[in-house]
């Protein structure tokens, strides 16, 4: 029964492998056409850009956008591990940030089509990799809000005292942060959607773990940001505090507007509106459109970088399901 069943998942590899090579590889030239006229479009505003920051301060920005990037991926396979999938790191990095790039195309959902698919590939099942996607967003969102709670009154204390019931939600994100909070909101979602599944239950550790990580992610992309904002030279008060919370906020608002590719125009409003008490919106929108090409430039040198490792030599881990551990 065993060989059997083995010949007949090798025999539906080799014949699955050409088309899902064809499909990843008409998806990445998608992107990468969808990404040249992104970039074509905002060279005047780039270069406009370049001339006015040190090439120090690009650089520095770019390793931090990388960084920050780069966090969201282990939170995924956190996620995969924690419903009893665990991913090979190589193998799981590159199919996150590879289908990361489906992003830049309009529709938002080929990003998680194209993690489903990759997730397949590494005989993990599609309902697992979305949930792991969806989980990671609702923590991404809720972590987002939470950097923006914990700066922006150190860098705007107005803020506190006119927008004090935005504020007053800090501790209800908290709250859904608890382990049974997400068991509960997560089986309310899949009900929602019509989606047959169980709650996820995640332990404490790997909901720390994924936390932590994502805070971190927040922090080393609003330092991105900041970075290119003291680069034009300007005093701005409070400057790292103010880019971390403002950048956090501008990227949730980005996501929610799913019609725009990765928040394009969305998040460069938001982060002009950030600033705007304190920065001319010239010189905000200025920074904004560099932050987006650097954030593009990161994204693919992380694709980049795990695509190469696949023609690394490496041990072949297959995904054993949890109920079959018996």
């Amino acid at each position: 029964m065993t060989e059997q069943s083995n010949e007949s998942a090798a025999g539906v590899s080799r014949t699955g492998v050409p088309w899902a090579r064809f499909a990843r590889h008409l998806f990445v030239v998608a992107v990468l056409l969808a990404l040249a006229v992104l970039l074509w479009r905002q060279r005047e505003d780039v270069v406009r850009s370049l001339q006015a920051i040190s090439w120090g301060l690009v650089l520095l920005s770019l390793l931090l956008g990388t960084f920050g990037a780069w966090l969201p991926g282990l939170v995924w396979r956190e996620l995969l591990a924690s419903q009893g999938y665990p991913a090979p790191m190589l193998a799981g990095q590159r199919a996150f940030f590879i289908a990361q790039l489906g992003k830049y195309l309009p529709g938002g959902i080929w990003a998680l089509v194209a993690q489903v698919a990759m997730a397949r590939e590494m005989r993990i099942p599609g309902r697992q990799a979305a949930t792991a996607t969806f989980l990671g967003l609702a923590l991404s969102i809720i972590s987002a809000l939470l950097v923006a709670g914990l700066t922006l009154p150190f860098a705007l204390p107005w803020l506190v005292t006119e927008y004090w019931w935005a504020f007053a939600a800090i501790p209800v994100l908290l709250v859904l942060l608890h382990p049974r909070s997400v068991e509960w909101w997560s089986g309310t979602a899949f009900r929602i959607l019509r989606r047959p599944g169980e709650a996820v239950r995640l332990p404490w550790s790997v909901l720390l773990r994924c936390i932590l990580l994502l805070l971190v992610s927040w922090v080393a992309l609003g330092l991105h940001f900041g970075a290119l904002v003291y680069g034009l030279g300007q005093d701005v008060p409070s400057l790292w505090f103010l880019s971390a919370g403002v950048f956090a906020l501008a990227w949730v608002a980005g996501f929610l507007v799913v019609v725009a590719p990765a928040g394009a125009g969305v998040r460069e409003a938001a982060l002009v509106l950030g600033f705007v008490a304190v920065l001319p919106a010239s010189a905000v929108l200025t920074v904004a459109v560099l932050s987006r090409v650097l954030l593009v430039v990161a994204d693919i040198v992380l694709a980049g970088l795990f695509m190469a490792t696949a023609r690394l030599p490496a041990r072949r881990q297959p995904v054993t399901p949890p109920d079959a551990a018996g």
